[in-house]
């Protein structure tokens, strides 16, 4: 389970934290919540200066050696100083670099940075000239500004895949508290690319951005998003992404009332049968004696979960204890036969991160709704 956060010269991770230390334990983990400044300081995204070349150019090939006229596979004359110049001693052979022509790759230019620790340059891609270069400390601000004073802080930030892309997330103010012992953050997470292979993309989501899988659940879980091309630099954005952005606020209240319904919904056990039974109907609307030890376990696994698990303590009884139950069998309890309990551990990690079971978990609470509706 690849993490790609990039490794910096001294040993150091490109990645910081707020207070819970990441799966993969590591990056700097902050006391408490961080400013934009001391994110980008702790996860070492500060001062890489990114900036652009002054043109690009490519190496093309030709037919003929420039000093001896001789043709690629042929040999070069005597007095020809390639060979020579190049240290080749005995082998005189004309290649492809002995006739090599450097060309001006119009509308194009590299993008490169100044490399944490190290201080070196980097080669981050290829863009067209006309790319805007958007700062870790530009697109920092512009996150901050989208949220204004709405008290939201930054939670955690990372460079991937050797800086060509960085992420940030900020925890959005007043957790949904569901009956005031249930809470669900969300997260507003920002991702930027500097190779030229990707975009500026804002969204708004229950995932809790740590490594590239977490960036890749995100992307696939979010709420709302805001995303723009490099054909502009982020200047007078501010109002559009707030625009596009603010059906995460909206969700917000609609998804707190759906989930104080079922809170505050009683669910038997019949009922909660009567659930599984339309998440997993190809397993459980058989005939009971039709049923093999796998769907006995499953129906066990679930049931103990409703019945007995600390997770429920708070809302037993409830609809909503039913839709958790389901949700945390998915992430936590699904058998993983042939591996060890920390190979499982990982495996069962690694299947939420990459969702997937959320078409499954969208069902399981599509249904517990209807129940609500039902009662």
């Amino acid at each position: 389970m690849a993490h790609e956060l990039e490794q910096l010269a001294d040993g150091s991770t490109a990645f910081a934290t707020a207070r819970t230390p990441a799966w993969h334990r590591l990056g700097t983990v902050a006391p408490g919540p961080m400013t934009a400044q001391e994110v980008l300081d702790l996860a070492h995204l500060s001062n890489w200066n990114i900036r652009k070349s002054m043109g690009l150019t490519a190496v093309v090939p030709g037919e003929k050696c420039h000093e001896c006229n001789r043709k690629i596979g042929a040999k070069h004359t005597q007095k020809c100083p390639v060979p020579k110049d190049e240290g080749r001693g005995s082998d005189p052979i004309v290649t492809e670099e002995d006739t090599a022509e450097l060309l001006t790759v119009d509308g194009w230019v590299s993008t490169y940075r100044t490399v944490p620790m190290s201080g070196e340059l980097q080669n981050l891609g290829i863009v067209s000239g006309e790319y805007p270069i958007i700062q870790p400390e530009q697109f920092a601000e512009f996150m901050q500004t989208i949220v204004d004073t709405s008290g939201s802080v930054f939670d955690t930030g990372g460079s991937l895949r050797n800086g060509r892309d960085i992420f940030l997330t900020m925890q959005l103010p007043e957790a949904v508290t569901i009956g005031g012992v249930d809470e669900i953050g969300l997260y507003m997470a920002g991702f930027n690319n500097y190779s030229g292979q990707g975009s500026l993309k804002v969204i708004t989501t229950p995932v809790r951005v740590v490594c590239a899988n977490t960036e890749r659940a995100a992307l696939r879980n979010f709420r709302s998003s805001y995303t723009f091309r490099h054909s502009k630099g982020l200047q007078g954005r501010i109002a559009e992404a707030r625009e596009a952005l603010k059906v995460n606020f909206e969700w917000t209240e609609v998804f707190k009332a759906e989930a104080e319904s079922m809170i505050n919904t009683k669910m038997s056990a019949d009922t909660f049968g009567d659930l599984i039974k339309a998440v997993w109907p190809e397993k459980f609307s058989k005939p009971l004696d039709d049923w093999k030890k796998p769907e006995h376990d499953h129906w066990d696994s679930l049931n103990g979960l409703f019945k007995n698990a600390d997770t429920q303590e708070n809302i037993r009884g409830t609809v909503w204890a039913g839709y958790n139950s389901i949700t945390e069998y998915l992430d936590w309890e699904i058998p993983i036969p042939g591996v060890g309990t920390d190979a499982a551990e990982l495996a069962r990690a690694d299947r939420s991160f990459a969702g997937q079971y959320n078409k499954l978990k969208h069902l399981a609470f599509s249904k517990s709704l209807d129940i609500v509706a039902a009662k």
